[in-house]
């Protein structure tokens, strides 16, 4: 199995940053901060909300059908791999997508409907706090390989703000990729170059169907100091 390219964290705020998007993140930060600190109170937390009364079993997805906001064209799951086949650690993590057909990024087909587009994966904790973020090759999970600028097009819309699945958890998703939008960005163009390299000599459908190329780049985090940063920024 190839390892991932361990992408480097960098600030939230950087000296390019407008007041108008600190104030976003800000407001992302909060709203995740908020949802978190609910859940604790409860003596709750993400995953636990996510896997609610049900036995943790290796891939199977976490809700069983999913969670869907059909106005916002987005899906997410929960679930984890066996230790040995993840090149970090982590208790789980959270494959979020887009249907990409109804956001106009792909042409619609007659006889079928194509499976959701991945955007990024969260990497979990076993204390429910999100510790990274990584992109996955296409074989993965099957739907189709976004640009970086579809990428871009599908974050802007990405919400979990539906019926289906915990308010809270679906919350805590939606600001986080808000408030890590642009990490998640950089990351999905690092996953542009790697893959460009990877392809050098080789037929691209081939490289999308290598097994042994599964999880492309990694980004780790940490919620509490980036925070912390945003405040003193």
């Amino acid at each position: 199995m190839r390892l991932p390219v361990l992408v480097k964290p960098q600030s939230l705020v950087t000296q390019s940053t407008t007041p108008t998007e600190k104030a976003r993140l800000w407001k992302a930060a909060n709203e995740l901060v908020s949802h978190l600190h609910q859940l604790s109170e409860k003596g709750s937390q993400v995953v636990q909300q996510v896997l609610g009364k049900h036995a943790f079993v290796e891939w199977d997805h976490y809700p069983e059908d999913d969670v869907r906001d059909h106005q916002h064209h987005s899906q997410y799951f929960y679930h984890a791999h066996p230790g040995q086949q993840r090149p970090f650690v982590e208790h789980g993590h959270f494959h979020l997508f887009v249907h990409a057909q109804e956001l106009g990024l792909r042409p619609v087909r007659e006889l079928y409907s194509e499976a959701p587009a991945h955007l990024i994966a969260v990497s979990m904790d076993a204390t429910g706090m999100p510790i990274g973020f990584f992109v996955v090759n296409r074989w993965v999970t099957k739907g189709p390989w976004l640009s970086s600028q579809q990428c871009e097009i599908a974050l802007d819309h990405f919400a979990i703000k539906g019926k289906q699945g915990n308010r809270q958890v679906n919350t805590i998703l939606s600001s986080l990729v808000r408030l890590y939008r642009q990490a998640i960005l950089d990351l999905i163009e690092e996953r542009d170059r790697t893959m460009v390299k990877i392809s050098k000599g080789r037929d691209r459908r081939s490289v999308f169907a290598d097994q042994t190329i599964e999880v492309i780049c990694y980004r780790p985090i940490s919620l509490a100091d980036d925070i912390q940063l945003l405040e003193e920024n």
